[in-house]
């Protein structure tokens, strides 16, 4: 209606990229072709979403991603690609302040499970340990059984408090399954990939007390969200996920810069003045009584010029004695701090 008012027609039209790199380029030739289209939100795999960005470059159309946490697609000078989720190396930023001012580690194992995720993260998270003046006992590749069996040997030998593994849940929950077994009793912390429930079906008991970061959560760890899941409720019939929270600011992002960059006109702006516009967002957080006014759930919306959110969330959780994923902490990173 609101699209209404200003002489235009607003519709929605979807796409499925079934989570596939090799779809991508069909996909976004058509989309491309189609000059209605002033805007896109998605994808939600970062390799999909590397693809289609590159795709849309000469075009000038807008990309907002809620979930590609990908570090490299804010990397490559785009003008038109943002997002409105962390990216990987938040993680790194939130792991090292949690490790340091929480568990108060006197000394860190890190632990990559030779991935190109496992290598990103850790050395993020190195960095980060350095700054904040927080040895790394002992840094190591552990992908194998021989190879997890010697990480175990040498986490041992290093008395370490906090054992950080990057990586994903398969080979994480070999490890502490592995460490706790051989007596061990560090913190056990990771990255995203231990965020799986088939993480805990594997590790079992062992995952008890597991520490791990998160750029999505659970929904109602965001204080305005109780309207929103129930909306949602009523229409889908099913609960919103995190990475549905996300997909609803990145809609309002799009649609508050194609408000902004028609301006009074009648006239449809164009692709690369919507870009332009998105770049110049600045929603707020929503303080309101009435929540059906907000225009965010996940708080203040704003860009860098990398198309980096300034402020994005990182979740710290910890399973529970009964296996249950608590929220530990909540991180908020700025985008500055990711150079």
């Amino acid at each position: 209606a609101a699209f209404k008012a200003l002489g235009y027609d607003l519709e929605l039209t979807s796409y499925d990229d079934q989570a596939s790199a090799t779809l991508a380029p069909q996909i976004a030739r058509t989309i491309v072709a189609d000059k209605n289209v002033l805007g896109v939100v998605g994808a939600l795999n970062s390799s999909v979403s590397n693809v289609i960005a590159q795709a849309f470059g000469p075009a000038k159309l807008a990309m907002i991603s809620p979930a590609s946490t990908g570090d490299q697609l804010t990397q490559n000078g785009w003008n038109h690609f943002s997002r409105v989720v962390a990216p990987d190396s938040a993680q790194g930023v939130a792991a090292a302040d949690y490790i340091a001012e929480e568990l108060k580690a006197g000394s860190v194992v890190v632990i990559s499970d030779n991935t190109a995720y496992g290598n990103g993260l850790t050395r993020v998270l190195m960095a980060n340990l350095k700054k904040r003046k927080v040895p790394v006992a002992a840094y190591m590749g552990a992908s194998t059984p021989a190879q997890i069996a010697e990480a175990v040997k040498r986490v041992k030998a290093s008395s370490a408090d906090v054992v950080y593994f990057g990586g994903t849940d398969d080979t994480g929950s070999q490890l502490v399954k592995a460490l706790r077994a051989a007596g061990v009793t560090a913190t056990f912390m990771g990255g995203d990939g231990l965020d799986s429930p088939s993480f805990l079906q594997r590790a079992g008991i062992a995952g008890a007390g597991v520490v791990y970061s998160t750029v999505f959560g659970p929904v109602n760890a965001f204080s305005n969200a109780l309207d929103f899941s129930d909306r949602y409720q009523a229409a889908y019939k099913t609960k919103p996920s995190g990475v549905a929270v996300y997909a609803y600011d990145a809609t309002n992002t799009l649609l508050s810069a194609i408000k902004a960059a028609a301006g009074n006109s009648r006239t449809l702006p164009t692709r690369a003045e919507v870009s332009a516009a998105v770049r110049k967002v600045n929603l707020p957080a929503c303080f309101s009584a009435d929540k059906s006014r907000c225009a965010t759930i996940t708080g203040a919306i704003a860009f860098s010029d990398s198309g980096e959110r300034l402020r994005s969330r990182v979740m710290i959780m910890r399973f529970d004695d009964v296996l249950q994923p608590q929220v530990a902490k909540v991180q908020t990173v700025n985008a500055e701090s990711l150079k």
